[in-house]
């Protein structure tokens, strides 16, 4: 078995970031009831940053992480965030993997409400000595780790104290590879690959037990979500970069897939396997569709957002930018997620060309395509990748895990059993750390 030399997780924080402009009494402030935009950051000249759009509809840009009083820099390209219990967990990649001691976190924790950090790790090395370049961030409350994709495979992160517990065999060894979007299920992670496929990881063990790819040579799979039925789903394409013609659907209790053919004429889902970003299939929770950004060719932004009914396999050309007068909006990045609590369609904008300096976030309904709201940044070269809908806040919903001095929560879910990450509007069943198991309202 390969050996590696994980560095030591930084329990000082770095240096003080450039480029702030949020001065220190912001982080008295709750980020809640709101949404959180993960900035790539403009390579070689600023990195990535956090922004939040509170529920007034207004803005805080680079909101400062600080940890034992200094301010922690994220990583040079933003590229993943996600919101866990109470934390935000933010990954980044490096400016240069060959120089992997340089001060260029891959994983920042933070508090998801006051940004106050809690733990850093800059690189973890790989048996040649160079960092394993950060992609996604799947943390598992219940089982108190979290896995972490990366171009040498899938590591496994502690959620108590931070550390690397370990590394899955078999999930890397291959030249140019990289592993990229991840999902929990009944004790098991499934995690695509840019040239194996589908990775199925025993999570008790953290063991690779399977490998699934049933795209024919040179064929692998882009992303991964998981529908409002509980049902998995796939895009699929080549590591070069172009789109097959069909979703996938993914068995996991078989674990066979079916290929559905969409229909001529479709923008097939952008091919995330290029400038790796966690792309734009998404799945609502609010009703059983699936959304994606059509590509206009391999690793390109498009213009096009498809609804897909996962009962009726209908495919729907919901907004088409390019009827839209001068200048076009282009959807960036990753930002193409739908709200868990409202069900609507939230887009980041860039005006006039995918890389351009005039972004927004905007709110589309999934029924009607009527745009709901829009809220634009300031003029900047933001490269918005992805965004993340914040905590409620306690006014608003149960947001405390800690329910007596030995009992905590473990896990949360919705009444039809799905596993989220947060309180969620209606009712939630919680799993306390004690094996008890109640009913919660969350208004």
């Amino acid at each position: 078995m390969k050996q590696f030399n994980f560095t030591h997780i930084f329990s000082a924080a770095i240096l003080a970031g450039l480029f702030m402009t949020t001065n220190a009494s912001a982080q008295q402030k709750e980020y809640t009831d709101g949404v959180f935009m993960l900035n790539e950051g403009s390579f070689g000249n600023e990195r990535a940053t956090v922004n939040f759009l509170d529920h007034n509809g207004n803005w805080d840009y680079r909101l400062p992480i600080t940890m034992n009083g200094e301010t922690i820099q994220l990583g040079t390209t933003g590229c993943y965030a996600t919101i866990c219990g109470e934390n935000m967990y933010i990954v980044s990649k490096k400016m240069a993997t060959n120089k992997p001691d340089n001060s260029d976190p891959t994983l920042v924790v933070c508090d998801a409400k006051t940004m106050e950090g809690k733990a850093v790790i800059n690189s973890i090395k790989t048996a040649d000595g160079v960092a394993a370049d950060g992609r996604a961030f799947l943390p598992v409350a219940e089982l108190k780790k979290g896995y972490l994709s990366t171009t040498n495979g899938v590591y496994v992160i502690s959620l108590e104290n931070y550390e690397v517990l370990s590394h899955i065999e078999g999930t890397d060894g291959l030249t140019n590879n990289q592993t990229g979007n991840m999902l929990y299920r009944n004790g098991k992670v499934y995690a695509v690959d840019n040239k194996r496929g589908l990775l199925v990881i025993n999570a008790e063990s953290d063991k690779l037990v399977n490998t699934i790819n049933n795209e024919g040579e040179n064929g692998t799979y882009c992303s991964i979500v998981e529908a409002k039925d509980g049902s998995i789903w796939l895009t699929a394409g080549t590591p070069s970069g172009n789109s097959a013609d069909h979703l996938v659907k993914f068995d996991p209790e078989n674990e066979t897939t079916e290929n559905i053919t969409l229909p001529e004429g479709t923008k097939l889902p952008t091919n995330n396997w290029g400038a790796w970003n966690p792309d734009c299939f998404t799945a609502s929770t609010t009703e059983n569709a699936l959304f994606w950004n059509g590509a206009t060719g391999a690793w390109t932004n498009g213009q096009h957002i498809y609804k897909f009914d996962v009962d009726s396999h209908e495919t729907t050309l919901l907004l088409d930018f390019t009827t839209a007068e001068a200048p076009q909006p282009y959807v960036y990045g990753a930002a193409c997620r739908v709200n868990p609590e409202t069900g609507d369609l939230y887009l980041s904008i860039t005006k006039g060309s995918a890389w351009g300096d005039e972004s927004e976030l905007r709110v589309y309904s999934t029924t009607d395509a009527t745009m709901k709201a829009s809220y634009p940044m300031e003029k900047h070269y933001w490269f918005p990748e992805m965004p993340v809908f914040s905590l409620k806040s306690s006014a608003t919903a149960i947001t405390s895990t800690q329910t007596t001095a030995n009992r905590y929560e473990v896990a949360r879910y919705t009444i039809d059993g799905r596993l989220i990450n947060q309180p969620q509007q209606g009712l939630n069943i919680v799993k306390y750390s004690d094996g008890t198991v109640k009913k919660v309202v969350v208004k």
